[in-house]
């Protein structure tokens, strides 16, 4: 791997220009990728990580403006070079991977003809066909699209999240750049399709030298995929670092409040770390070091002029406290205030209640039984969608249970069933004791409530806060001395009483969800589904949320179901884990005692998917998941993991497997787990 540089970026400043004023997205941004590295780029929401991604292939807004900088790619600066040489740049020597694969893929053309149109605009004239369709099929299946010559005439909505995802890759390395530039590539696929993308972007920089720029908020991943990091904060990088070195002894108090705000299952029982306050507009930019308002460890000259990056072994660290020039200056200044951590849980993780609040018995909820018109045609009966067929699970009173599974398990529609949002097929489900088809809606309605995975989706944008708050007490009629008030049910949110005033779209993320959860609350209810209850917020906001949801469970005595692809999450909230597999529970049992011995092999290939920080964990195997889900209309017969499974049997084939106990409180759906459990002895 060469030392020299393939992209070096050196001072580039950024900004955009709205309703007259200037937000100076990037400061004197420094960055340099040999061939074959991966860098990563972390940082909250709003720092400048997407802006930069963009600035690389300058595929900026109108409103975006290049001020100053240089981009050298191979010898040529790209800021400087005109629309037809960067047209002819961009996809054979630069291409980007976007968050969304929809934004580069056309829903009206097949998958081939893109991929066409990618070839013909960069390759030189004259260029055959053949050779593109032969080129397209290669690349197809060297990010592990079967059937690659076939699939070339589907279209995009005929392929999953994931395929789309290695699709667009594939169309990206069609003209084999020298670098690929990815913006979340991941952030919206489960654990197993993600680890599958990464494994590929890995296996890219094997096979091609391809060199990678990743940015992402997730830092588990970054950790274990990247060899160097820039970690950046309101539009400046504050820290860079080789990743094993910065994740393992960071510099800056802001990378290692964002490393300390990871739930993981090695902090379990205790508060996670948060980052008081958000990232400063950036057209307004306080003087100074722009963390200093929230930094734990400013001194006064923090507030009063802005660190140089100061190089290090390996990097640099803008932070005063690691200037030799500025050491003394730092010391004497004034006292850093106290720490803004949250303070530790009063009660640990501990044994819930036995009393059983809700049991579900051999659910089933099915979907589109009924023959399309098409089908009524030709006489053709369609299979139903059999999102949910036999779950059987109880809840304590007090407990918090993890439902964890790829996209399409069923784990959304399960909690939504639960909560007679949907209607089940067939199957039963009582609710403290009772039967809940006996229980009067209205009556279930103030004892159960849901937090939402888009909490803005679930706030009415026509409502102010304080009446999104007290409207669950006007639906059921509650009398006012019962009422909590607005700036109560605010207060048990860590939020403060001026924000009743404001409209959903004045909050942030995080704000959004404590309003959500505030509002779930009013009604004091005995058991909350969640759903994804930290997708989309950054680190410290949705270590802000675990500490409250936790907080939350131990002083009012709540029942959770937290449904979730982040497992790291479960590991640190939840006392038992359900691992959900197309409509089945495949295992269950205490938390520890699944991480620990997972019985199952679709559980223990989640566990070691899961990014992880601890420089022990990333040096783990991981066991990849082969292919996709299977459609939920036609499950496989006998074991539904089958398809799937390194362990499959003729048995497996051909006979489902119930759940047996595998220890105290553990149970498991495999015909092998005690072969396979005495193979990890």
């Amino acid at each position: 791997m060469s030392d020299k540089p393939l992209l070096d970026i050196k001072g580039l400043d950024v900004s955009y220009h709205l309703d007259g004023d200037v937000y100076a997205a990037l400061r004197d941004i420094g960055l340099t990728v040999t061939p074959g590295e991966i860098v990563g780029v972390v940082g909250e929401s709003g720092c400048g990580k997407s802006t930069l991604s963009a600035s690389l292939l300058r595929l900026l807004p109108g409103n975006a403006e290049i001020d100053r900088g240089e981009a050298w790619l191979k010898g040529r600066d790209m800021l400087r070079l005109g629309e037809e040489e960067l047209r002819r740049l961009r996809g054979r020597d630069i291409a980007m991977i976007f968050q969304d694969p929809m934004q580069s893929l056309n829903p009206t053309f097949r998958i081939g003809s893109q991929m066409a149109e990618a070839w013909r605009s960069h390759q030189a004239r004259g260029a055959k066909f053949a050779d593109f369709h032969g080129e397209a099929v290669k690349a197809l299946t060297s990010v592990g699209i079967p059937d690659a010559a076939e699939r070339m005439a589907s279209y995009p909505h005929e392929f999953s999240g994931g395929m789309r995802q290695r699709i667009s890759i594939a169309t990206a390395l069609l003209l084999q750049p020298s670098i690929l530039v990815a913006d979340e590539p991941t952030s919206a696929l489960d654990v197993t399709l993600e680890a599958q993308i990464l494994e590929l972007l890995k296996q890219l920089r094997e096979d091609h030298g391809t060199a990678i720029v990743y940015v992402s908020h997730d830092l588990g991943t970054v950790a274990e995929l990247c060899d160097r990091v820039i970690v950046m904060y309101a539009g400046r990088v504050v820290e860079e670092n080789d990743a094993a070195a910065l994740f393992d002894n960071p510099s800056h108090p802001y990378t290692r409040a964002l490393i300390d705000c990871i739930p993981s299952r090695t902090r379990r029982g205790a508060a996670l770390a948060t980052i008081p306050g958000r990232v400063p507009s950036l057209s307004a930019l306080p003087p100074g070091c722009k963390f200093a308002e929230r930094c734990t460890m400013a001194r006064g000259i923090c507030s009063e002029e802005e660190p140089g990056l100061v190089p290090q072994a390996g990097g640099g660290v803008r932070c005063h406290m690691f200037d030799p020039a500025k050491a003394e200056a730092w010391r004497i200044g004034d006292q850093a205030p106290e720490s803004v951590a949250a303070p530790p849980f009063k009660v640990s993780v501990k044994e819930p209640e036995r009393e059983a609040l809700i049991e579900v018995r051999d659910l089933r909820k099915h979907f589109g039984e009924a023959t399309g018109f098409v089908g009524r045609l030709l006489s053709v009966a369609r299979p139903p969608v059999r999102a949910i067929d036999g779950i059987n699970l109880t809840i304590r009173r007090g407990e918090v249970v993890g439902l964890v599974g790829e996209s399409g398990s069923g784990k959304t529609t399960l909690g939504e069933v639960m909560l007679r949002l949907q209607a089940a097929t067939s199957g039963g489900i009582t609710f403290a004791g009772k039967d809940l088809r006996q229980i009067p809606e209205r009556d279930f309605r103030r004892r159960v409530q849901m937090i939402f995975q888009d909490p803005q989706a679930s706030l009415s944008p026509r409502q102010r806060v304080a009446a999104l708050l007290t409207e669950p007490y006007r639906i059921h009629g509650i009398a006012a001395e019962e009422q909590q008030s607005v700036d109560a049910l605010l207060a048990m949110v860590g939020l403060s009483a001026d924000l009743a005033a404001k409209f959903p779209h004045q909050l942030s993320g995080g704000q959004a969800r404590r309003v959500g959860i505030a509002r779930a609350l009013a009604l004091k209810p005995d058991f909350i589904v969640a759903d994804e209850p930290t997708a989309g917020l950054d680190v410290s906001a949705a270590s802000a949320i675990l500490n409250l949801m936790r907080d939350l469970q131990q002083e009012l005595g709540l029942t959770f179901l937290i449904i979730t692809h982040n497992i790291n999450l479960i590991a640190y909230m939840a006392h038992r884990i359900a691992v959900m597999y197309l409509g089945q529970i495949v295992e269950i049992g205490p938390t520890e005692a699944v991480f620990d011995r997972p019985a199952h092999p679709y559980s223990a290939s989640l566990l070691s998917l899961t990014s992880q920080i601890d420089a022990p964990e990333r040096k783990r195997g991981r066991l990849l998941v082969p292919g996709e889900i299977p459609s939920p209309r036609n499950p496989p017969a006998g074991c539904r993991f089958h398809t799937r499974c390194v362990h499959a049997s003729e048995r497996c084939r051909s006979e489902a497997p119930t759940l047996e106990t595998a220890g105290h409180g553990h149970e498991v759906a495999c015909h092998f787990w005690r072969h396979i459990d005495q193979e990890k002895s």
